[in-house]
């Protein structure tokens, strides 16, 4: 028996946020960032304001080495004062955190917790993520996968059981090779929303390229913030003025959905500089089902599939100057009832706006057979 799995796609160019995203709105920062606390330069009050007035972020993490902030808790009292004094709600949050690090499974960021966890467990992996736990709601965040060839990334992600996945949020796509470690997670179990930023060093928070985390949230404080990382509302972009946004059947990315037949992906990409669209996929546990490309920066689209063979997406835009977007997954649950008969849906008639005379379009099936 042949299975014929048609996606079909209806494309809608509007001057607006598209209305699956209400009530949210794209803020975009760095979760990723050091001072001289630790191996970087200036100090966390230069970092916050530096990133707030001269990078114009919305907002900035400083994350010094757990390791090396351990033993000196003024200077990290002094990182959590710096960040309330130059956080302006509405316009600007600064927050502190810090990475922890383990030569032998990799570096993690921990964030909205006012506690030092142990840096002792850079050897014990479960142990540490027990502590992130049991200083709920604080949020754990893998940090560059692979970057060293000494890193088992977590044990190659070996899933930890829901409780510590509930407090484990976030993973960086810093580089295109890091993706694939985002894959490995998902295909594991975890439920992670990729974010991409900067890890400076220097005095270049938020000057140092234009990658960005961002983040989907009610409005710019650190509750709102807090709250969308948690249910997984974040992007990563490594264009500082490009946005994605994805939602199932009305279920925001980041969130679980029944399986259903003809599911509505409504894919949602803006760039503020209307660069054109290369590639735009949509990536499964089975594999890409579906890429189109646009000339068009503004992109509000709907797309038709049925998850019979995968149980998340993401989708993946990119752009010819080497610069891509990554959306937080939808994940599906259950299983389908029955297999539906499916007509075919003729390809002349899809409604495709603007006219493709006048703004290029393309658009590729990957069917199984």
């Amino acid at each position: 028996m042949k299975k014929i799995c048609f996606v079909f796609i209806i494309l809608i160019y509007s001057c607006g946020i598209g209305f699956a995203q209400s009530p949210y709105i794209a803020y975009k920062g760095n979760l990723h960032s050091h001072t001289s606390l630790s191996d970087g330069e200036g100090t966390p009050e230069e970092a916050f304001i530096y990133a707030r007035d001269s990078a114009h972020l919305d907002f900035l993490a400083v994350t010094d080495h757990l390791e090396q902030i351990y033993l000196d808790l003024l200077a990290w009292f002094e990182t959590q004062g710096d960040a309330d004094n130059a956080t302006v709600n509405g316009s600007y949050v600064a927050m502190a955190g810090y990475e922890w690090g383990s030569p032998q499974y990799g570096h993690c960021n921990v964030l909205n917790t006012g506690a030092l966890l142990s840096a002792l467990t850079y050897t014990d992996w479960p142990a540490f993520c027990q502590d992130v736990v049991d200083e709920y709601p604080a949020i754990g965040q893998f940090n560059h996968p692979a970057e060293e060839i000494y890193f088992s990334n977590w044990n190659n992600f070996d899933y930890m059981g829901t409780v510590i996945d509930s407090s484990f949020n976030l993973i960086e796509i810093e580089d295109l090779y890091q993706e694939q470690w985002y894959i490995t997670a998902l295909n594991s179990g975890w439920h992670l929303s990729p974010v991409a930023n900067q890890d400076n060093h220097s005095a270049d928070w938020g000057t140092k390229n234009d990658k960005r985390a961002g983040i989907w949230a009610t409005d710019l404080s650190r509750t709102s913030l807090f709250n969308a990382m948690r249910s997984g509302r974040t992007f990563a972009s490594w264009d500082k003025n490009a946005e994605i946004w994805i939602d199932i059947n009305g279920h925001s990315m980041g969130q679980p959905v029944q399986k259903d037949y003809d599911m509505a992906l409504h894919i949602f990409l803006d760039d503020a500089d209307n660069e054109p669209w290369l590639s735009v996929e949509v990536i499964t546990g089975a594999g890409t089902i579906l890429s189109f490309a646009s000339s068009n920066g503004l992109i509000d689209t709907t797309v038709y599939i049925t998850p019979e063979s995968f149980n998340w997406l993401y989708v993946r835009a990119g752009q010819d100057d080497y610069q891509f977007l990554w959306s937080a997954p939808v994940y599906f649950t259950g299983t389908l009832s029955q297999v539906k008969d499916r007509q075919h849906v003729p390809l002349t008639d899809l409604k495709i706006y603007p006219n493709p005379a006048k703004d290029e379009f393309t658009l590729n099936f990957n069917m199984d057979s």
